[in-house]
């Protein structure tokens, strides 16, 4: 007698999905604690080629809430802490009429009015922005303005030191301040604000590229076959259509995606898109011309309408 033949045996990927998989979260939840997502602020180092030569002075404290980069602007809350003379009778209040102007490129944006001997309560400011978003997701937009600070009362610019926070996630933020330059009256100070994205974003960003690229890649794949074995069906045409709609989803869906026009646009999504089209075009092209070909005939034969026919009868 014939022994029957033992069973084929293979191992098992489980655990080594499990493992796969428990090592890319690993790998998130690193990236979510480095980049610092979840701090709603942080404290951002303001490089300052200036120092203080008396007691008698401002402490400018910055918080940034927004990056508008389809306005253009930074969005920024400004509380200003009185030190020596400049110091009221009650805490936090200031004793001498103020004066914030913010200047760029040459004209004035931003102006804060500080009454004397008053508490002041942090005023919204508005600081013009350079994009800078053509690498995005590596953009580095920037802010390049002018800050001075002035006595309404003797008309005499007041020393002042910054302290920026940052609340606008998901960005990172650089600044520094410059050597002041007068400019008639006015003691202004040169202040550079330089923005990046967080690690979170960029890698967000990639998966959603790759994912771009991927299904691009099996469109081209799948249409292909089916084109060369003769299986082209009604719903290639859709999953096309379906593709070409939803790239234009997944651009705007990406954290902090700027407008249209970016390196990203020219290099992965345009010719992903123009490759979608084109195989929509031609695989719709196709199926209709061969589908219509009983439409397009002047005779029919009676073998293709006999089955018809039949069917047809109870």
């Amino acid at each position: 007698m014939t022994e029957p033949t033992p069973p084929r045996t293979r191992r098992n990927p489980a655990p080594i999905i499990l493992v796969v998989v428990a090592l890319l979260l690993v790998v998130y939840y690193a990236v979510v604690a480095l980049s610092g997502v979840l701090q709603t602020s942080t404290e951002v180092a303001v490089r300052d080629d200036n120092t203080l030569s008396s007691d008698d002075y401002l402490t400018l404290r910055m918080s940034t809430q927004d990056v508008d980069l389809t306005n253009r602007v930074i969005q920024a809350n400004v509380l200003p802490i009185p030190h020596g003379e400049l110091e009221g009778a009650e805490p936090g209040e200031i004793a001498a009429n103020l004066r914030i102007e913010v200047r760029s490129g040459g004209v004035t944006t931003s102006v804060v009015a500080v009454p004397g001997e008053s508490i002041v309560d942090p005023t919204s400011l508005t600081l013009a922005l350079e994009r800078g978003d053509s690498d995005y997701p590596f953009d580095k937009p920037f802010a390049d303005f002018q800050l001075a600070v002035e006595n309404t009362d003797t008309d005499r610019p007041v020393a002042f030191e910054l302290e920026l926070s940052n609340s606008a996630r998901p960005w990172m933020l650089t600044a520094a301040r410059g050597e002041a330059n007068q400019d008639n009256e006015s003691l202004l100070y040169p202040i550079q604000i330089h923005g990046s994205r967080d690690v979170l974003t960029i890698t967000l960003v990639m998966f959603y590229v790759l994912a771009i690229l991927l299904t691009t890649l099996m469109a081209v794949v799948t249409i292909g076959s089916a084109i060369l074995r003769r299986q082209l069906e009604f719903s290639n045409v859709i999953w096309l259509s379906a593709t070409l709609l939803s790239f234009p989803a997944l651009r705007s869906a990406m954290p902090g995606a700027p407008p249209i026009g970016t390196a990203l646009d020219f290099l992965v999504l345009f010719p992903c898109l123009c490759l979608i089209a084109g195989m929509l075009l031609w695989t719709g092209g196709h199926l209709l011309w061969r589908e219509s070909h009983v439409l397009r005939r002047r005779i029919l034969d009676d073998d293709e309408v006999a089955p018809d026919r039949a069917a047809a009868l109870p």
